[in-house]
């Protein structure tokens, strides 16, 4: 393997991918399905045994930019959900922050820690 790519996060995410689908064609028997998921098993293992590795660095970076924008978004509903009964999240109008405030309805006067602007939000529940 020396001077080969390897394994990394895409190429571990291609991998779940095509086992789910190969899992899901065990019961649907679709023959299409069987070959996206031989497609995906071998674009995994050609990215693992590529020499290119400044392509291959430059495809996980755009996989894991994307990966981090999904799982945060996944994170702050997950938070949104848990947190729902004490607080309440806004996004600050300047810079478009999250931000976390105890439950309390009425006209709020909120100062944004990360842009330093202030601005009032009438919070009805």
């Amino acid at each position: 393997m020396q001077g080969r790519y390897g394994n990394d996060k895409l190429n571990i995410f291609i991998w779940i991918v095509a086992g789910v689908l190969y899992f899901i064609n065990v019961f649907v028997r679709n023959p299409i399905l069987m070959i996206i998921v031989l497609l995906l098993g071998a674009l995994a293992i050609f990215r693992a045994l590529s020499t290119n590795i400044t392509k291959r660095l430059y495809e996980n970076n755009r996989f894991l930019g994307i990966y981090t924008a999904v799982t945060d978004f996944l994170k702050r509903q997950y938070m949104k959900i848990r947190d729902f009964k004490t607080h309440r999240y806004l996004t600050c109008p300047y810079c478009k922050a999250q931000l976390r405030l105890k439950k309390r309805t009425g006209v709020q006067h909120i100062h944004c820690p990360k842009c330093g602007k202030d601005f009032t939000k009438n919070i009805l529940f």
